[in-house]
């Protein structure tokens, strides 16, 4: 019940926070529905949050200009793994950022289709494919086992990596979704996201918990 309150209560205070750097026309959507939120369970108010930070990386966040789509081809945000947003993304689908509509792909769990042997194999490798021409990648919870190899795969290529799992930054991710005090916030890997290529700006970076650069230590990233 307290978390239930806490994200509640971040639902609200969500919007007044980035409402300063014009970011909530999301957030903002989910807090006009107050009464609807209240019966849900805790998994699905934390990521209808996340949902919406998602949905607003991409506005502060500068990708090559070579790599961003054109004409009416839409920016894509990607999902990996057993998914558990739902239908979180509803309040964003007609959503555009930088003029561009944003299509959301689903993509199978690596431990489903290797499972399937050679013939996952061949569909893995076209996944991956699918997976590298990504804006924004969400790896799910349920590719744990094999987050380094998902990073790896995307490694200097122009993907916002983000997910929610212990050690996601140490394994190469970008952004990385914690909570606090029953909050939902973020870490940013600001050396990874240069290797990407891509920029994430000061407003979005001042709003992160922690931001790790590639001087920081092991020990003194963590304070």
């Amino acid at each position: 019940m307290d978390r239930r309150k806490g994200m509640e209560r971040q639902l609200s205070g969500m919007s007044n926070r980035l409402n300063r750097l014009a970011l909530l026309c999301v957030a903002l959507s989910l807090v006009c529905a107050p009464a609807a939120l209240h019966a849900e369970p805790d998994s699905i108010q934390e990521y209808q949050i996340k949902a919406a930070f998602l949905y607003n990386f991409l506005k502060f966040v500068d990708w090559p200009k070579e790599t961003m789509p054109d004409g009416n081809e839409p920016i894509t945000l990607g999902i990996i793994g057993k998914d558990p947003f739902g239908n979180a993304f509803e309040p964003v689908k007609d959503k555009d950022v930088r003029d561009k509509k944003v299509v959301v792909k689903r993509f199978k769990s690596i431990a489903d289709l290797k499972k399937l042997g050679e013939n996952g194999k061949d569909e893995l490798d076209r996944q991956i494919e699918a997976v590298k021409k990504c804006h924004l990648l969400f790896v799910c919870s349920s590719e744990k086992e094999y987050l380094k190899d998902i990073v790896n795969a995307v490694k200097h290529r122009p993907v916002l990596t983000v997910g929610d799992t212990e050690e996601f930054l140490q394994s190469g991710g970008i952004i990385s979704f914690v909570m606090d005090d029953q909050k939902v916030r973020f870490e940013v890997n600001l050396t990874a996201a240069e290797h990407a290529k891509l920029k994430i700006r000061s407003q979005l970076l001042r709003l992160a918990k922690r931001v790790i650069e590639e001087k920081d230590t092991p020990q003194n990233a963590d304070k």
